[in-house]
């Protein structure tokens, strides 16, 4: 299984849009995908359409193995574990817990035969949820949303994530998806162009068209392909999947080929 953390410090970027679109369409695509709800406001969960009755994420993270119980099927195809209010105060009691940062890892080892992917939803903080995801994942995919402001926020995002590969997870790697992205506009294709320079090899060719239908597939608990399929949105997303199934595939060719951990160093190949 490989695990993807979806994280941005700033809010309104497009990362549970992300989360959801993008395991969709794995899922289209015949994966077995898992989704995390690691925001206490559990909007990941009420975007899939599920409540959260039972075990939550706030269990998960007190108690490793109760994920193993803590898994319900939801829309698209997928399987998530959901989050409640109560997940804020299971932040405050990691801090009582030895090592806190690797608790999630700890569970998604657990269950790393049953899925093919897991797609970590992480709030806009750096607080245990954060470091947590990071920890646990393969890479740390943050959605940029193609304006200045969001641009700035990237050096933020790099410096967490050296510190997690000097800490807790030296093989993460980090990527960058293009999100809100409105081709009419030069101030948006500034922002890619600068995203691109500065980082790259890391920035997905793929990017996320601003469109009113990925707001309102939520609302009714659905995702873009099913919402609207023919969609540039649902495009874009099935576009994003194929770049990060390939990507994949060549990472982890390139590491049975090297023996060696690639980790951030390895470069998306050129389209």
């Amino acid at each position: 299984m490989l695990t993807y953390a979806i994280v941005n410090q700033k809010g309104g970027v497009g990362k549970t849009t992300s989360t959801i679109n993008l395991g969709a369409a794995l899922a289209e695509m015949g994966k077995r995908v898992l989704l995390l709800d690691m925001d206490p406001q559990g909007s990941l969960t009420a975007a899939v359409g599920r409540a959260a009755t039972g075990l939550t994420m706030g269990d998960v993270l007190l108690a490793p193995e109760s994920i193993l119980h803590a898994i319900y099927p939801c829309t698209g195809n997928m399987h998530v574990v959901t989050a409640t209010a109560r997940l804020a105060n299971v932040f405050l009691q990691l801090d009582e817990i030895g090592e806190p940062a690797y608790q999630l890892q700890k569970a998604v080892h657990l269950i790393g035969t049953n899925f093919d992917y897991c797609l970590i939803d992480c709030p806009p903080s750096l607080s245990h949820a954060t470091t947590n995801a990071m920890t646990a994942a393969d890479v740390a995919l943050v959605p940029l949303q193609c304006e200045f402001l969001s641009l700035r926020g990237l050096a933020d995002v790099q410096e967490i994530t050296a510190s997690i590969q000097e800490t807790t997870n030296r093989n993460l790697r980090l990527r960058v998806v293009a999100t809100m992205y409105d081709k009419r506009t030069l101030h948006a294709q500034d922002v890619l162009r600068e995203a691109r320079r500065a980082l790259p090899g890391l920035v997905y060719e793929t990017v996320i068209p601003r469109t009113v239908r990925l707001a309102e597939a939520p609302a009714v608990g659905q995702t873009i392909l099913q919402y609207a399929p023919d969609s540039n949105g649902a495009y874009a997303y099935r576009a994003l999947a194929q770049e990060v199934l390939q990507e994949d595939q060549a990472y982890a060719a390139s590491r049975r080929h090297t023996g060696s951990h690639a980790g951030a160093a390895f470069a998306r190949p050129a389209a």
